[in-house]
C-alpha cells in the first residue's frame, strides 16, 4: 500500500547522540564511586529491592541524550535527583503491583496497542509516520518481509513501537491501581449526612479577641526543658527520612568589574562603528566573543527597539540598543530588503517509477484525473495532498522561483531516477515585504584579573574563618552573605526551594562536602559554576531519625508555641470572669468586636487566623449563650452566636459523592503523588546517591 511506501521512506531513526566526554565521565564516576561505596552498587534500596547504580546511570545517560535532543540544559544533579526519584517510584509501584495481583493480560495489552479502539498516544504515533492505523504500523514493522523492507530498515521503529508499548502498559496497570483505590474511598449515608450537616448551618459569632503579639516576649522566657516537652508532644513532624545537615553558604558572584565593563564598551563602540562602515557583520567576531543571529521576516516580527526605523531604512542600516545593562550589549543591521511569496496553496503528488510513468501521471494529471482514480490505478505507487496551504518565504531561491513562475497545470518539481515530485500551485497569498535583520550582542565578562581578585579575597576570609561560627558571624562585615539551609542527601543544588528561590547550578559537589565532613569544618572554595563560587560551613549534624528540638527553624517555632502558650494562660488569668458580657470583655481587651460567620467544615477564616479548635467550637455553639474567655493557637477569644442561618439547599447524593471526594476520598488519595507519598510512607527507602555524587 502507498501508505506503507511512505512509511518505509519516510521511516524516522531517533538518534540519540552522547558526547564522548559525557559518557566517559559518566564510566569514570561509576568506577570511582563503586569504589568508593566498598563495592555496594545500589542507588538506592526500596524495601528489600536495590536500585543498581549502573542501571541508574543508564537511565540518566538516555535523559541526558533527551535533554541535548530538545536543546535543553539541566544541571546534572537535579536531572540525577529526578531520576532516582522515578525510579524509586516505579519500585513501590511494581512492589505494590505485585502484592495487589494488578497487571495487563496479553489481550488488554493487544487491544491498546492495536485494538478497534487503540490508546490515543499509539494512534497518534501511527499517524506520525504514515501509518493508517495501529494495526497497519504493526504489520509492517513486525512482518517487513511482505513489503518488501530489509530487518534493519525498520530496527528503530521497532525498537519505539516497543518503548511505547512498555509505556502505556505503565499507564494501565497505574490506572488500575488508582481505580482500586478510588473503589475503596466511596461515601456511605453516614458521611453524606456529615457533609450536610457541616455545611448546612451557618453561625453568625460576634467575638473579641486580645493578640498574643500585643504582649512583650521577652516576659514571657522558654526554657530547655518546655522546649523539650513541646517537642515531645509534636515529635511526629520532626520525622526525617534521610540524614540532614544545617550549613551555612556563602556564593561569591564572579561578575565583571567596572575595569572590565569599561574594555567591554570599547569593543562594543569598536563593532558598532565597524557595522556602519558596511563590513559584513561577521567581521565584528574579530574584535571579541559575539553573538550573531541573523532572521528573515515580516516588519511584525522585527525587533521592537528597531521596527519602525527598518520598514523605511536603507539596507546597511544599523542601530544599537542603548536600553541595556551596562554588561550587555545589543546591535541591529539591516541586511537585505525583499518582497516575496509568502503563503501558497499546494498540490504535490508523488510517483513513483521511471522517467516514463512519471511524466505518464504528469498527463494524465494535467488531463483531469483525479489524484483518487491515479491511486486506485496504481496502487503504491501514486500518493500525495491536495489544497494545503504552506509558507515558503524561507524556502530555497530555486524552489521559490519554480513556485513563482508555475503555471495553471502540475509540473516536475524534482525527480530522479525512481520518483518524481509533481506539483501544483492552486493559489497563491500577495507577496509581503521580508526583512533580513542581524541581532548582534555582546556581553561583559569578568577578566581573568577580576576573577583572580574575587577569589583571592574569599580564600582569605575563609583563611581567616575556619570555624562554622567564625564563618557565619563574619560574613556581613567582610561583605559576604552567610545563608543557612538545611540540606539532605536529596539536596541537589545550594539555595533550592530557599523562600522560593531557585538553586545555584553546579553545587552538589559543596553539599556532598557538607556530608563527608564533620561538624564546625569550613569547606574549600567551590566553583564548577563558572559564575559562582561557593563554600560551606557545617553548623550541625542530625542522623536518620527525629531533627532534634533545638535546630534552628524547629527551636524558633516551638519557642513561639510554648510563648504562645504562657501568654494565653496569663491572659486567660486576667481576664476570666472579669465582664458579664461581650462589650464588657472588649473593652477589658482594648478590642473592637467584629463579626464573622462560621460552618463547621471550614478550618481557618482571615479574621481568626488558622484556629480549627475555635471554629469547631464557634459552629457548636447555642444561640446566645456568651462563651470564653478561650484560650486559641495566636489570641484569646470571647464570642457569641447571634444568629443561626439554615440553607434550605438540599444537595443530591451525587452532589455529595463528589464534595466527599474532593475533600477526603478518592480525588484526594487516589492521585499520583499521594499514591506515591502513601507508598514510600508504607515502605522504608534508603537513597545512597550522597556515596556517589
Amino acid at each position: 500500500m502507498a501508505t506503507l511506501e511512505k512509511i518505509r521512506q519516510r521511516k524516522k531513526i531517533l538518534a540519540i547522540v552522547i558526547g564522548a566526554a559525557l559518557l566517559a565521565f559518566i564510566i569514570e564516576v561509576g568506577v570511582e564511586a563503586i569504589g568508593r561505596s566498598g563495592g555496594n552498587s545500589a542507588a538506592a534500596k526500596v524495601g528489600n529491592e536495590k536500585i543498581d547504580i549502573m542501571a541508574f546511570q543508564r537511565r540518566v545517560e538516555q535523559e541526558a541524550a533527551n535533554d541535548q535532543q530538545n536543546n535543553q540544559q539541566t544541571d546534572p544533579a537535579l536531572r540525577q535527583q529526578q531520576v532516582l526519584d522515578e525510579m524509586i517510584n516505579e519500585k513501590l509501584l511494581e512492589q505494590e503491583y505485585e502484592k495487589l495481583g494488578i497487571y495487563v493480560s496479553d489481550k488488554e495489552i493487544s487491544e491498546l496497542m492495536i485494538g478497534k479502539n487503540p490508546a490515543p498516544a499509539v494512534m497518534q504515533f501511527a499517524q506520525q509516520v504514515g501509518a493508517k492505523t495501529p494495526a497497519e504500523l504493526y504489520d509492517f514493522i513486525m512482518n517487513p518481509g511482505k513489503q518488501g523492507v530489509q530487518e534493519a530498515q525498520v530496527a528503530e521503529l521497532r525498537n519505539q513501537w516497543n518503548k511505547l508499548k512498555d509505556d502505556i502498559i505503565k499507564q494501565y496497570r497505574f490506572a488500575k491501581l488508582q481505580n482500586l483505590m478510588a473503589g475503596c474511598i466511596q461515601a456511605n449515608d453516614l458521611d453524606r449526612a456529615q457533609i450536610q450537616n457541616d455545611e448546612s448551618m451557618t453561625n453568625v459569632i460576634t467575638f473579641a479577641k486580645k493578640d498574643y503579639a500585643s504582649l512583650p516576649d521577652d516576659k514571657y522566657p522558654v526554657s530547655d526543658e518546655e522546649l523539650k516537652a513541646e517537642w515531645q508532644k509534636m515529635k511526629p513532624i520532626f520525622k526525617t527520612d534521610e540524614d540532614v545537615r544545617m550549613i551555612h553558604y556563602i556564593a561569591v558572584n564572579i561578575d565583571p568589574s567596572a575595569e572590565d565593563i569599561a574594555a567591554a564598551n570599547k569593543i562594543a563602540d569598536a563593532a558598532y562603528i565597524a557595522l556602519q562602515k558596511g563590513r559584513g557583520v561577521d567581521s565584528v567576531r574579530l574584535l571579541g566573543t559575539v553573538q550573531i543571529d541573523t532572521a528573515k521576516m515580516v516588519q511584525k516580527d522585527i525587533p521592537a527597539k528597531v521596527r519602525d526605523i527598518f520598514a523605511s531604512a536603507p539596507v546597511g542600516t544599523v542601530r544599537r540598543d542603548t536600553t541595556t545593562a551596562a554588561t550587555h550589549h545589543v546591535m541591529y543591521k539591516l541586511i537585505n530588503k525583499e518582497v516575496s511569496l509568502d503563503s501558497v496553496e499546494l498540490s504535490y503528488v508523488i510517483a513513483q517509477g521511471d522517467a516514463k510513468f512519471q511524466q505518464s501521471i504528469l498527463e494524465q494529471l494535467n488531463a483531469g484525473k483525479s489524484l483518487e482514480e491515479l491511486k486506485k490505478a496504481n496502487a503504491q505507487k501514486v500518493d500525495g495532498k491536495l489544497k494545503e496551504w504552506q509558507r515558503v518565504f524561507n524556502a530555497p531561491d530555486s524552489m521559490r522561483a519554480k513556485i513563482a513562475n508555475a503555471g495553471e497545470g502540475y509540473f516536475i518539481y524534482n525527480s530522479g531516477e525512481q520518483g518524481a515530485t509533481l506539483m501544483k500551485v492552486d493559489s497563491k497569498k500577495p507577496a509581503k515585504t521580508f526583512y533580513t535583520v542581524a541581532t548582534i550582542s555582546y556581553d561583559a565578562y569578568p577578566s581573568t584579573k577580576t576573577s583572580d581578585g574575587l577569589r583571592d579575597k574569599f580564600q582569605d576570609y575563609l583563611n581567616k574563618n575556619k570555624t562554622a561560627k567564625a564563618f557565619m558571624d563574619n560574613a556581613a562585615k567582610a561583605g559576604y552573605n552567610a545563608v543557612e539551609m538545611m540540606i539532605s542527601p536529596s539536596t541537589a543544588q545550594l539555595g533550592l526551594g530557599l523562600y522560593g528561590q531557585s538553586g545555584i547550578k553546579d553545587t552538589r559537589k559543596a553539599i556532598k562536602w557538607a556530608f563527608d565532613n564533620k561538624k564546625d569544618m569550613v569547606s574549600p572554595i567551590f566553583s564548577d559554576n563558572n559564575n559562582v563560587m561557593v563554600a560551606v560551613a557545617v553548623d550541625d549534624i542530625y542522623e536518620d531519625g527525629y531533627l532534634p528540638y533545638n535546630f534552628s527553624q524547629g527551636k524558633e517555632m516551638l519557642t513561639n508555641r510554648v510563648r504562645n502558650s504562657k501568654k494565653g494562660d496569663a491572659l486567660m488569668k486576667q481576664y476570666q470572669g472579669k465582664a458579664k458580657d461581650l462589650n464588657g470583655y472588649a473593652a477589658a481587651m482594648g478590642a473592637q468586636i467584629d463579626t464573622v460567620n462560621i460552618v463547621f467544615a471550614a478550618n481557618s477564616d482571615p479574621k481568626l487566623g488558622s484556629e480549627p479548635g475555635l471554629i469547631g467550637r464557634m459552629a457548636a455553639a447555642k444561640q446566645g449563650e456568651l462563651q470564653g474567655p478561650w484560650k486559641g493557637e495566636n489570641a484569646v477569644f470571647v464570642y457569641q452566636v447571634v444568629k443561626q442561618e439554615k440553607s434550605n439547599y438540599n444537595p443530591s447524593k451525587e452532589e455529595l459523592d463528589n464534595r466527599y471526594a474532593q475533600s477526603r476520598g478518592n480525588q484526594v488519595l487516589a492521585n499520583a503523588r499521594n499514591i506515591y507519598n502513601i507508598l514510600s510512607k508504607a515502605t522504608k527507602v534508603k537513597k545512597r546517591l550522597i556515596d556517589f555524587y
